[in-house]
């Protein structure tokens, strides 16, 4: 399985950033163009990534602003992402996701990349109703 790591600096509170994080309605607002989601059951989501489709249970810790997804019997597609609380209107996000067998390790870190990008973005505007442009700042890794 092909793994990736990042960790984003986000200027908002880590309140509100897993608030949109864990907003399951949302997701597609925040990832990369070609994976689309949808809510499937309360704690249940149904990706498409190209032709291939696959159903994740996700396990929201409120205490740790962590979520994590996929279990061991289904390796691919699953991760960890959490928050990590700076100071005040400053966090930072972190995610560890493991991709299908064969995905190029730069293609999956890319998709993190652009996510984050989005994610930064889209809460630094406070405005979860429209997409900025990505390009808000860099990842580091």
């Amino acid at each position: 399985m092909t793994a990736a790591e990042r960790t984003r600096s986000v200027p908002a509170d880590a309140e509100a950033v897993f608030d949109v994080l864990t907003d399951l309605d949302q997701l597609s607002a925040w990832l990369p163009s070609g994976v689309e989601v949808e809510r499937y059951g309360p704690d249940l989501v149904r990706l498409w990534v190209g032709e291939q489709v696959v159903e994740r249970r996700l396990v929201v810790d409120w205490a740790n602003l962590r979520i994590e997804w996929g279990d061991r019997a289904a390796p691919a597609y699953r991760g960890e992402l959490r928050v990590l609380r700076i100071a005040p209107g400053r966090c930072a996000v972190a995610v560890r996701l493991v991709g299908p067998e064969g995905l190029p390790a730069p293609r999956l870190d890319d998709w993190l990349v652009e996510a984050l990008e989005v994610l930064a973005g889209l809460v630094g505007a406070g405005d979860r109703s429209t997409l900025p442009l990505a390009g808000t700042g860099s990842a580091t890794g």
